[in-house]
């Protein structure tokens, strides 16, 4: 369908990561150490989707607390900087996922809210498994973002055909014959070029097939939590469930049916309209599917 060549020049198409989401990712992965409160709120006021969405977050049930917050300096004081950076972050990268997987047959916004589904998860299985939480939510909100490269070289619904015909292997390998190279790795090559940290890049890469030699914890996470996106439901397309869960990544991680299964519902709660931040829709129709 395309060459190696016309997929890698999609990339140079593609919109850069803003500014400000890059400072957000910064301090996201260093874990929040070097979080400016002031300059988050800066962020926040100068962004009226971001605004919005901040204050539905600080007015809504998740935080139960009494009285509702009318302005953007009380939302910030009662939200506290990791909680505006994810949203700023959410709201960023949702605008540029808003349209992608259309050639996975996606409808609008699916891709952006898997995005979420999975920093969620991701974000959960580091708190129990000693890695990074931060890092590995901003590494699974982006790990599906080589999809727009996809997109900009096939139309809409154009690997429906490929998806017809699949024998069973891996989707990856189906994107490698049709593209050149599959959207991993097309993800990773573009979080490269964005001047994002190494770990976040090789975990984008990873994200379908995590390596075991070096085995990386953090790819292992944000792997896992793809699956956990797309068995709550989430951005399921012509690929559906065609990328198999990781036995050396489950082993190393040692998760257990309990806790995946726990992790859906956790996920399909935190997307449902009445938790939502206001910056994603939820899926039409959800499937959960069993670990």
């Amino acid at each position: 369908m395309a060459s190696l060549n016309d997929t890698i020049a999609a990339l140079e198409k593609l919109p850069a990561l803003p500014a400000t989401s890059m400072r957000l990712v910064s301090m996201l992965s260093g874990g929040g150490r070097d979080a400016d409160m002031s300059e988050i709120e800066r962020i926040v006021r100068n962004d009226e989707a971001i605004a919005a969405a901040v204050l539905k977050r600080a007015n809504s049930a998740a935080f139960g607390m009494r009285g509702r917050v009318a302005t953007i300096a009380d939302a910030v004081r009662r939200l506290g900087t990791r909680e505006l950076s994810h949203i700023a972050l959410q709201s960023q990268t949702s605008g540029m996922l808003a349209n992608a997987g259309r050639s996975y047959g996606l409808r609008r916004g699916a891709l952006s809210q898997s995005a979420l589904g999975g920093a969620i998860a991701a974000e959960s299985l580091a708190r129990t498994h000693g890695a990074n939480p931060e890092l590995c939510f901003v590494a699974a909100l982006l790990r599906d973002i080589g999809k727009l490269a996809i997109d900009a070289v096939a139309g809409p619904d154009a690997l429906e055909q490929i998806a017809a015909a699949a024998d069973g292997r891996p989707f990856l390998a189906y994107e490698r014959e049709a593209f050149g190279a599959d959207h991993a790795e097309l993800g990773g090559i573009l979080c490269e070029r964005w001047g994002l940290p190494t770990e976040i890049v090789h975990a984008v890469r990873g994200h379908h097939a995590p390596p075991s030699d070096p085995a990386s914890t953090v790819t292992d996470i944000v792997h896992t939590a793809d699956c956990v996106a797309r068995w709550a439901g989430l951005g399921l397309g012509c690929d559906g469930l065609m990328y198999p869960f990781d036995v050396g990544a489950r082993e190393r991680l040692t998760t257990s049916r309990d806790e995946l299964e726990a992790l859906v519902a956790d996920v399909l709660a935190a997307t449902a309209p009445e938790e939502t931040t206001g910056i994603l829709m939820p899926e039409s129709k959800v499937s959960r599917r069993s670990a």
